[in-house]
């Protein structure tokens, strides 16, 4: 089965690298795989409450990071090559899961792809669930979740 429209999170962890992989794998010629990176604002509140810096220039800091990241996977990615989907890239700011879901919906999505090993902490996924968990339970779009 092939999907003209995919929707790649990534935290530019092995387990999202192995997402793209799959997505790839599953994406028609003419298709399309967008990769989504989310600047976490819960992170961004957290700099702000303990005075670390300016909220503005961390959050333009880490999206620049994001976006040379996406822009080096573009690169190396076998989607310049001819008859496979494109690869296009997406940086916001907001809780991961929302902005998953968001932007799912809101750009009618086929397909998620996402891993299911991040790089957060496993007593955080112990108590509140995995961004992969919280995006299965809230979507009606159908997600595959590559494991590590």
């Amino acid at each position: 089965m092939r999907f003209d429209d995919i929707l790649v999170p990534t935290d530019f962890s092995e387990s999202s690298s192995r997402a793209l992989d799959y997505a790839l794998s599953m994406a028609s010629p003419e298709g399309e795989i967008y990769l989504l990176h989310v600047i976490d604002s819960d992170f961004l509140e957290e700099v702000s409450r303990n005075e670390i810096a300016s909220v503005e220039s961390v959050q333009e800091k880490l999206r620049q990071r994001a976006e040379e990241t996406l822009d080096q996977i573009i690169s190396k990615s076998s989607c310049n090559e001819p008859n496979t989907a494109k690869l296009n890239k997406m940086v916001v700011v907001g809780l991961p899961f929302v902005e998953i879901l968001r932007i799912a919906k809101d750009l009618d999505f086929s397909l998620i792809v996402m891993g299911i090993r991040g790089k957060k902490g496993s007593i955080e996924k112990l108590f509140f669930g995995s961004t992969a968990d919280k995006v299965l339970r809230a979507t009606h779009i159908p997600v595959v979740c590559v494991p590590l």
